[in-house]
Formats: structure tokens, C-alpha cells, sequence
């Protein structure tokens, strides 16, 4: 005896359609989410490394009698993953000696080392008679007739400049929002030992 199949015809689930049109609605901000994270995980990394090389740069430079240019060349081996040898990257160590008699109390750059082909101006020049130093650090370096001599010897001034550029396609869709000059953000770092 043969068992009769009732009429199956298929039945319709709206539900299923509805599964994609959320997921085409959610998507994009999943996406612009992920890349923001992304970006901004990277940039906290490349203050870090800046921040790290700078203080590393002043703390070895300051111990150098005199001052050598190969400590340029080991601040930038120090920075890896991020070339600061390179078109996007500068490195600048400054010495800057204490005035040495009431004649001439004024302090003097004494030695200056720059690496990289950003196109960023030191601090430390420019025609300033502070060189950047804050009035207290300044002061201490100024000769003391009193004394007979500045109450620093010298200071060691590292400044490290990076042009970050986002890894993600982000910024191609949302303009200025981590490339302020259209072509990354230049982040620096400066230590003075």
C-alpha cells in the first residue's frame, strides 16, 4: 500500500531576509569601528616608541664627553618598526654648554646632530636666546659671577619627529580625521637631560 505525501509546499520565512538586511545595515559601522581601533592602536604605539627613543637618547647623550654623532645613528636602530632615518622621520640631539665667565655668560650650543628628512624645525634653534628651555632650565645654565660658575654644566636636548600615517582606509573616507595636513599627523617628543 502506498502512502500518500501530503502537497508540501514551501514555506515562506520573511525572517531570512530580514537577517541580511541587517547585516548590510550593521556592517559599515562594524567596519568603521574595526579601522578607528586599528588606527588608533597604532598611533598610541607610535607615541610610545618616540616617547621611549627620546628619553633612551637623552639619558645615553647626556652621560657622552663629548657629544658623538653615532647616537643619532642609535636612536634611529632603536625605533624600529618606525624609520626615522627616512623621508618621514627626524631625530635631533642638541648639546647645549652653561655660560663659562661673567664675559660670555650666556649658554652656547655646543654640539647638534640631526638625522631624517622630515621637514620639521628643532626647537633648539631659530634664533631663540632660551634654545627652547623652559626660564628655570635656562636660568641654570646662565655663568653666576657670584658662584663662579652656572649652576649646570650642560643640558642634552633629544627631539624625535614621526609623520604617522593611518594603516587603514579610513581616513580615505572620512578626510581630516587622522591627517589633519592631508598626508599624516607628525607626532613629537622632546626630553632634555
Amino acid at each position: 500500500m502506498r502512502t500518500r505525501v501530503p502537497n508540501t509546499r514551501p514555506v515562506r520565512h520573511p525572517e531570512r531576509g530580514s537577517a541580511l538586511v541587517e547585516l548590510a545595515l550593521v556592517l559599515p559601522f562594524m567596519l568603521i569601528l574595526l579601522f578607528a581601533t586599528i588606527d588608533l592602536g597604532q598611533a598610541v604605539n607610535t607615541r610610545l616608541v618616540l616617547t621611549n627613543v627620546c628619553r633612551e637618547g637623552g639619558s645615553i647623550g647626556c652621560r657622552q664627553q663629548p657629544l658623538q654623532e653615532s647616537l643619532t645613528g642609535v636612536l634611529v636602530g632603536s625605533a624600529r618598526p618606525l624609520d626615522l632615518s627616512g623621508a618621514d622621520g627626524r631625530v635631533v640631539v642638541t648639546r647645549i654648554n652653561a655660560g663659562n665667565s661673567a664675559d660670555a655668560p650666556d649658554p652656547t650650543i655646543a654640539a647638534q646632530y640631526t638625522v631624517g628628512g622630515l621637514a620639521v624645525s628643532s626647537g633648539t634653534g631659530g634664533g631663540s636666546s632660551t634654545f627652547g628651555l623652559t626660564p628655570a632650565v635656562h636660568g641654570h645654565l646662565v655663568f653666576d659671577a657670584e658662584q663662579g660658575v652656572a649652576d649646570l654644566l650642560s643640558v642634552t636636548v633629544v627631539e624625535v619627529w614621526f609623520k604617522y600615517r593611518p594603516i587603514s582606509p579610513l581616513s580615505n573616507f572620512i578626510p581630516g580625521l587622522l591627517t589633519p595636513d592631508d598626508g599624516g599627523l607628525i607626532m613629537y617628543s622632546r626630553c632634555v637631560f
